[in-house]
């Protein structure tokens, strides 16, 4: 049956970043309760230099004079704090200075570096001589009345490794929170701000417990289970657990410890929307309706469509939209009543499900248990050379029709509607097994850039909460638990973030 009232999924939309950071004024009363407002004595003013660029020059990088600059006076460096693409050629570049006053000279010292022999550029504002900066740079600058020199080593920064690869570093692989040899199912779930993990050895069931996904230590405790359970299914809320037994009936828990019957009987647990499950019924006579628990006011079962994934869809994942009227959830593949495995992704608005056509870009292609998460990628902001994070959904693992395991990572910035393949920054690497069915979560963790204190002149964050990537478990295309956690981040955000 097809939905006659549509779903209004918007569009991911584009993050735009705020214009390039300007430098803070050289001229304010010093103020205990400001953090950029600084006194500079008359001698400092006088060799002060108040902005730093380099002149256009598209054969070295486009838009090569948007790249922000840091003044660090006290210091005496001048840098870029977002370095340069990997390979750029900085061996021959032009630059703009200026001063917060007339200044006697300012002298450019060039050594060591791989093309320009040893020498000293007079700086002036017609300058058309190239500097080479792949050895030291050092500008030095002489006070009008010639009484205050002040030395600034200039650096242009060049990334040695790309930073818009996504990577799966293999050190930080570690073993999954509550493995055991025995194990036949594992599922972890986030409940509220909790994230929990059910273990079950086809005998004894237990539920461990952490505050984030990266944490080492996690409390475990017994499971009273009363019943056989389908531990792939287990699902949450921020309020309550829900699993389905072997039967097909559905039971919750608030903490998984102690599990009571909902009363209903349902084929498959599609996932938690809002306060409530969605689920699939079996009619048994080669039909399926939608169903939900608890069901809302005014509830109406109806038929699913014979392309709608009963079975084996991802896990199913909020969609970020302020402009929806409803929260709405989003489910990508899996096995629809005909057994056939699909591709489409399916979206749910509170009171209907919809496709969510895949008509544009190279499609996906058909995988049932595939793991969808939402995470991030960077976009050239047009330009300039600063680079806006976006909102990204992840699809990863999942068997494909012909039983094989996919190990291409698939993106999507339109929420769904448009699929691609990633290119080769944003692989699975050799050395991470294959899988299905894994979980996937994004967790913050405080990084602090080193060796560096605030510039009275253009100050960058000293810390910065970086998301990474936890991939927990799955299953091999022999159907055995994998018992790794996987970490990984988009190189990018482990970067100094530029305001």
């Amino acid at each position: 049956m097809t939905n006659k009232t549509p779903l209004y999924f918007v569009l991911a939309m584009m993050v735009a970043l705020s214009s390039l950071p300007m430098l803070v004024s050289c001229n304010k009363d010093n103020d205990k309760d400001s953090d950029d407002s600084y006194t500079y004595s008359t001698s400092e003013q006088t060799t002060l230099v108040k902005d730093f660029g380099l002149q256009a020059d598209s054969k070295v990088l486009d838009n090569l004079d948007s790249v922000h600059f840091t003044v660090d006076y006290d210091k005496g460096l001048i840098y870029n704090a977002d370095s340069l693409p990997v390979g750029t050629d900085i061996s021959s570049l032009k630059v703009i200075v200026e001063f917060l006053n007339t200044v006697k000279s300012a002298v450019f010292h060039i050594s060591d570096a791989t093309v320009q022999a040893d020498t000293a550029i007079n700086y002036s504002t017609s300058m058309t001589q190239p500097i080479d900066f792949t050895g030291k740079t050092l500008l030095t600058v002489t006070s009008a009345d010639e009484m205050e020199v002040k030395n600034y080593e200039v650096k242009v920064l060049v990334h040695k490794v790309r930073p818009d690869t996504l990577i799966w570093n293999q050190n930080w692989r570690r073993d999954l929170p509550g493995y055991a040899s025995d194990l036949s199912a594992l599922k972890m779930v986030q409940q509220g701000d909790l994230y929990r993990i059910m273990t079950y050895n086809g005998n004894t069931c237990k539920m461990l417990t952490a505050s984030a996904p990266g944490q080492t230590s996690w409390d475990e405790q017994l499971v009273d289970m009363p019943f056989e359970p389908q531990v792939k299914t287990l699902t949450a809320t921020d309020e309550a657990l829900y699993m389905l037994s072997m039967d097909g009936t559905l039971f919750t828990s608030t903490e998984g410890v102690e599990w009571n019957s909902c009363g209903v009987r349902w084929y498959t647990l599609l996932g938690a929307y809002e306060e409530r499950v969605l689920g699939i019924i079996d009619n048994y006579d080669g039909s399926y309706t939608y169903d939900e628990y608890p069901r809302q006011d005014g509830f109406v079962s109806e038929e699913v469509p014979e392309n709608f994934p009963v079975s084996h869809s991802s896990n199913m994942i909020a969609v970020d939209n302020k402009w929806a009227l409803s929260s709405q959830v989003m489910i990508v593949g899996g096995v629809d009543c005909n057994g056939n495995v699909i591709k489409d992704t399916w979206g749910y608005d509170g009171n209907k499900w919809g496709q969510i056509n895949n008509i544009h870009g190279e499609q996906l292609p058909a995988l049932a248990d595939a793991t969808l998460f939402s995470y991030f990628t960077f976009k050239r902001l047009p330009g300039v050379r600063r680079y806006g994070r976006q909102s990204t959904w992840y699809l990863m693992g999942g068997r494909k029709s012909d039983g094989s395991l996919n190990n291409d990572i698939y993106l999507s910035n339109t929420q769904g509607v448009v699929w691609f393949k990633s290119d080769s920054t944003m692989v699975q690497p050799d050395y991470m097994p294959d899988f299905y069915g894994a979980q996937a979560f994004v967790g913050e963790e405080t990084m602090t850039a080193p060796n560096r204190v605030p510039s009275r002149v253009s100050s960058l964050p000293t810390t910065w909460q970086c998301p990474y990537i936890y991939l927990f478990g799955g299953y091999d295309a022999d159907g055995d638990l994998l018992p790794y956690v996987w970490r990984g981040v988009y190189n990018r955000l482990t970067n100094t973030p530029i305001y």
